[in-house]
């Protein structure tokens, strides 16, 4: 049956309704005010309940609270209705990846550049997903297909350059990050990707000079601090690099990287039982990785009896490979402590 003309023209005013509800919550995300702007999309909702305009919103107000599992539902609504949304796929791969399921985001990217194979924006984020996963070859042809459409993008030039530094082609590397330092003078990971780059080259001077930059312009950047007080401990200055990591970390850097570097430091300067106090802590939370290698690392260091340090070593060997048998770091570490032990075997067996 056929609707009246009442009928036409209040679905029309509803539609003009909710429109107008989306256009006022748009400029509230904008202004970063994602709880106000959900009131209203969700009252646009109830109006048009499949719209993918109003579903997309939604989710964008999920994600940025930080709600990635509902945002990801509201994505995953519009692409039901739309399957070829291009804000929606880009949403549902940054809400994937939000909720650390990389791969699933990574899915939903490599889809969308599927169907739209010129969307530099989300080139970026699936070549940033495959730097994490470690398939950096296929990570380099991204961000280079990315800036071959837009050479400015800053996302594109500090992956590129941060994966050129990774592979030690530092000659291709420095153009794209001074070039990104230019073009973004006050972006503190423009700054930082440039400071990295002589970090790893053991340029400490120049790496410090741009990681002290960031401070100015962002005082408790947790990445700047770490990074100044790795140029401490690369130029041996291991007492500032202690207190360096000290001030990040109550600054939010992670307390477990953190204190194993602290521990590392004070290793360095044979303060033996500080080291040891450090990698405790940490261990005290998580079998963390790099805090049992720095123990590994004070057995060698600490005066004490062989036969001590065999079964200590011995111990946390034992630790490390029932993280990971395979880990090739582990392998090396044993290997080189039964060359000079060969008794080591008997001990880890045991």
């Amino acid at each position: 049956m056929q609707k009246s003309v009442k009928e036409k023209k209040d679905e029309e005013n509803d539609a003009i309704k909710a429109l107008s509800l989306c256009k006022t919550a748009r400029e509230l995300i904008r202004v970063r005010k994602p709880r106000q702007a959900e009131d209203l999309l969700l009252a646009a909702l109830e109006i048009l309940p499949i719209n993918p305009y109003v579903l997309v919103a939604l989710g964008d107000t999920k994600r940025m609270q930080k709600q990635f599992r509902t945002a990801a539902k509201y994505y995953q609504r519009c692409l039901g209705a739309d399957p070829l949304n291009p804000f929606a796929m880009s949403g549902l791969g940054d809400a994937y990846r939000g909720s650390d399921n990389l791969d699933g985001a990574i899915g939903i990217w490599a889809k969308a550049l599927d169907a739209y194979p010129e969307n530099y924006l989300v080139m970026t984020r699936l070549a940033d997903a495959l730097t994490k996963k470690g398939d950096l070859t296929a990570a380099r042809q991204i961000y280079e297909k990315a800036i071959n459409l837009n050479p400015d993008d800053p996302f594109a030039l500090s992956g590129l350059g941060n994966i050129l530094v990774r592979l030690k082609e530092f000659d291709l590397a420095r153009p794209l990050l001074e070039k990104l330092v230019i073009k973004q003078p006050q972006n503190p990971r423009a700054i930082g990707a440039l400071a990295n780059f002589y970090r790893r080259q053991e340029d400490f001077s120049n790496a410090k000079a741009l990681f002290e930059r960031i401070l100015d312009i962002a005082p408790r950047n947790v990445y700047a601090m770490d990074g100044l007080a790795d140029c401490a401990r690369g130029n041996k200055e291991y007492e500032k690099a202690k207190q360096l990591w000290e001030k990040a970390m109550a600054a939010g850097m992670s307390r477990a990287i953190a204190k194993t570097r602290i521990a590392d430091a004070c290793l360095q300067m044979k303060q033996f039982s500080q080291a040891r106090y450090y990698y405790n802590q940490v261990l005290s939370i998580s079998e963390d990785r790099f805090a049992l290698y720095g123990l590994l690392r004070l057995i060698e260091a600490e005066p004490g009896d062989e036969r001590d340090k065999i079964i200590d070593a011995a111990k946390i060997l034992s630790r490390l490979f029932a993280l990971d048998p395979f880990d090739d770091r582990t392998l090396n570490e044993f290997n080189a402590f039964r060359t000079r032990y060969p008794e080591m075997d008997a001990y880890i067996q045991a």
